[in-house]
């Protein structure tokens, strides 16, 4: 990844981590007013869950302005080892100390970008091959028309642009969290001096198993949105409650396109279009694809379902039984971790000399 990518992913991370640190300051002195949800921790007590986000936020803005105050993005006059480690505890205090109800926005939100990459894709695809881009565009269509009316999907758009204006403020403070922590993540990835360790190494050497794991995680969620067009819908879904309100099937189904997509997209990390752009994209065919591209959405979705999965993990959501069928249902504890580790792996491969990838041997390549 390019250094001013880097420069950006740092600044990112100080705006977000000074945006937690006055946030933080602010809730301490005016604790009467405080109306947002709790985070992961919010049991400890509410001092304790500001006090960790103050730490946490301070930490990361520590990190991020001495990674920006040198030339080559790693403060010589602190070991390299230290700021990593600080680094790291600091975008884990974050992650749990975001607000709660972050979640079902993140993936409405992801939904809603997957619909507009795929509407970029058939216009380029259109402009480059307009016959297979014709043909996508009638799938789109008609997956739309059959959502709007079949399914009584018109009015969502609007109610989900209303709902986010209700949550704006959590909204904000959360993306804040995931900037700061997600920005770290990025940083540490792109240092040179991660990838010399044997654990590196190991990442390195079953990165396509590591990936082909995160991709895969998609899969149970997926299933279960896709059996609501049977008559045995699985995971919260009633023939009833499609005869009262027909949209809610046209969200659920866009959720689990959603989610598949972001499957196949983490495939990218070990396919060759990963690495350079297919030859049916008008503009971009052929070129390499910036790293930065793959590794700062990778890296921002890895530390929502990580923060996705602890939540599920410390909450539950009732009897032992169901708790193990959420968790196996939306496996965002291995999703988010792996994903974070395939992300890491594809950046080793991307910084990696081509003579080095002829080589084979992980090891070589690290060193290298």
């Amino acid at each position: 990844m390019s250094i001013p990518t880097r420069i950006i992913v740092l600044l990112a991370a100080a705006v977000g981590a000074l945006a937690v640190t006055v946030t933080s300051l602010v809730r301490m002195l005016t604790p009467g007013t405080d109306a947002l949800p709790s985070s992961l921790i919010g049991n400890l007590g509410h001092g304790v869950e500001l006090a960790l986000s103050l730490t946490g936020a301070l930490a990361a803005l520590l990190v991020s302005v001495s990674a920006l105050a040198t030339r080559d993005l790693a403060n010589r006059a602190v070991p390299r080892w230290l700021l990593r480690t600080v680094g790291l505890v600091a975008a884990g205090i974050l992650a749990v100390t975001m607000p709660g109800g972050v979640i079902a926005a993140a993936g409405y939100t992801f939904a809603m970008m997957v619909i507009v990459g795929v509407l970029v894709l058939i216009v380029l695809t259109v402009l480059r091959r307009p016959l297979l881009g014709l043909l996508l565009a009638a799938g789109v269509v008609g997956a739309l028309a059959y959502a709007a009316i079949g399914l009584g999907a018109g009015p969502l758009v609007p109610q989900i642009l209303g709902s986010y204006g209700m949550i704006l403020p959590q909204a904000g403070l959360a993306l804040a969290h995931v900037a700061a922590a997600a920005g770290l993540l990025i940083w540490m990835i792109a240092d040179p001096s991660s990838r010399r360790s044997r654990f590196a190494r190991e990442v390195l050497r079953h990165r396509r198993a590591i990936t082909i794991v995160a991709a895969a995680c998609a899969l149970p969620y997926a299933f279960a949105r896709a059996s609501w067009l049977t008559p045995w819908p699985l995971f919260g879904g009633s023939a009833e409650m499609f005869a009262a309100d027909p949209s809610v099937r046209a969200l659920g189904l866009a959720l689990g396109a959603a989610m598949l997509t972001g499957g196949v997209l983490t495939l990218g990390l070990i396919l060759p279009w990963g690495e350079r752009f297919p030859r049916f994209l008008a503009g971009l065919s052929g070129r390499s694809v910036p790293p930065g591209l793959a590794i700062v959405p990778a890296s921002v979705v890895s530390v929502l379902f990580t923060a996705a999965g602890i939540q599920f993990a410390l909450e539950g959501v009732g009897t032992v039984e169901n708790s193990v069928y959420v968790l196996l249902m939306f496996p965002f504890w291995l999703w988010g971790p792996f994903l974070g580790l395939a992300t890491w792996a594809y950046a080793m491969q991307r910084a990696t000399p081509a003579a080095a990838k002829r080589s084979n041997s992980p090891a070589a390549q690290v060193a290298a």
